[in-house]
Protein backbone atom coordinates (compact mmCIF):
# COMPACT_ATOMS: atom_id res chain seq x y z
CA UNK A 1 0.00 0.00 0.00
CA UNK A 2 2.80 2.44 0.89
CA UNK A 3 4.48 1.64 -2.40
CA UNK A 4 1.36 2.68 -4.33
CA UNK A 5 1.03 5.94 -2.37
CA UNK A 6 4.71 6.72 -2.90
CA UNK A 7 4.38 5.96 -6.60
CA UNK A 8 1.36 8.29 -6.93
CA UNK A 9 3.15 11.08 -5.04
CA UNK A 10 6.26 10.76 -7.24
CA UNK A 11 4.19 10.84 -10.42
CA UNK A 12 2.26 13.86 -9.13
CA UNK A 13 5.51 15.71 -8.38
CA UNK A 14 6.88 14.90 -11.85
CA UNK A 15 3.77 16.16 -13.62
CA UNK A 16 3.56 19.31 -11.47
CA UNK A 17 7.23 20.03 -12.13
CA UNK A 18 6.68 19.64 -15.86
CA UNK A 19 3.72 22.01 -15.80
CA UNK A 20 5.64 24.68 -13.89
CA UNK A 21 8.77 24.65 -16.03
CA UNK A 22 8.38 27.09 -18.90
CA UNK A 23 10.18 26.37 -22.10
CA UNK A 24 10.97 28.50 -25.08
CA UNK A 25 12.40 27.96 -28.52
CA UNK A 26 14.16 30.69 -30.50
CA UNK A 27 13.70 30.66 -34.29
CA UNK A 28 16.16 32.73 -36.32
CA UNK A 29 15.04 31.62 -39.79
CA UNK A 30 13.15 34.80 -40.78
CA UNK A 31 15.55 37.49 -42.05
CA UNK A 32 13.38 40.34 -43.39
CA UNK A 33 10.40 42.61 -42.91
CA UNK A 34 7.37 43.57 -44.98
CA UNK A 35 7.55 47.10 -43.52
CA UNK A 36 10.10 48.95 -41.39
CA UNK A 37 7.63 50.08 -38.77
CA UNK A 38 7.29 49.35 -35.06
CA UNK A 39 4.54 46.99 -33.94
CA UNK A 40 2.08 47.89 -31.24
CA UNK A 41 1.99 45.76 -28.10
CA UNK A 42 0.05 42.54 -28.74
CA UNK A 43 -0.02 43.22 -32.51
CA UNK A 44 0.68 40.39 -34.95
CA UNK A 45 4.37 40.65 -35.86
CA UNK A 46 4.50 37.47 -37.96
CA UNK A 47 1.67 35.63 -39.66
CA UNK A 48 1.64 31.86 -39.88
CA UNK A 49 3.36 30.39 -42.97
CA UNK A 50 4.78 33.79 -44.03
CA UNK A 51 8.49 34.29 -44.73
CA UNK A 52 8.73 37.94 -43.57
CA UNK A 53 7.88 39.77 -40.36
CA UNK A 54 5.02 42.28 -40.59
CA UNK A 55 6.73 44.77 -38.26
CA UNK A 56 9.43 45.09 -35.56
CA UNK A 57 8.64 44.54 -31.91
CA UNK A 58 9.99 47.16 -29.47
CA UNK A 59 13.06 46.26 -27.38
CA UNK A 60 10.98 45.42 -24.30
CA UNK A 61 8.95 42.75 -26.11
CA UNK A 62 9.34 39.53 -28.10
CA UNK A 63 7.68 38.28 -31.27
CA UNK A 64 6.21 35.10 -29.82
CA UNK A 65 3.60 32.47 -30.56
CA UNK A 66 2.34 29.26 -28.92
CA UNK A 67 4.05 27.22 -31.66
CA UNK A 68 5.69 27.42 -35.07
CA UNK A 69 2.45 27.28 -37.06
CA UNK A 70 0.58 30.11 -35.29
CA UNK A 71 0.43 33.87 -35.67
CA UNK A 72 3.04 35.56 -33.48
CA UNK A 73 2.37 38.74 -31.49
CA UNK A 74 4.57 41.27 -29.71
CA UNK A 75 4.54 40.20 -26.09
CA UNK A 76 6.57 40.82 -22.95
CA UNK A 77 6.58 37.09 -22.17
CA UNK A 78 9.75 35.32 -23.28
CA UNK A 79 8.35 31.81 -23.21
CA UNK A 80 6.88 29.83 -26.07
CA UNK A 81 8.06 29.98 -29.67
CA UNK A 82 10.19 33.14 -30.00
CA UNK A 83 10.77 34.54 -33.49
CA UNK A 84 14.13 36.33 -33.26
CA UNK A 85 13.92 39.59 -35.19
CA UNK A 86 17.19 40.52 -36.95
CA UNK A 87 18.67 43.97 -37.52
CA UNK A 88 16.39 45.71 -35.10
CA UNK A 89 17.71 49.17 -34.21
CA UNK A 90 15.63 49.06 -31.02
CA UNK A 91 17.49 45.99 -29.74
CA UNK A 92 20.93 47.44 -30.47
CA UNK A 93 21.87 44.76 -33.00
Amino acid sequence: MYLVITYVLVLNAVFEGAAVSKRSYSDQSIKGYVTERTCWWNEICKEEFQILFRCKCPSWSYCRSPGRYYNAVCSMTETGYIWDQPNSQWRGQ
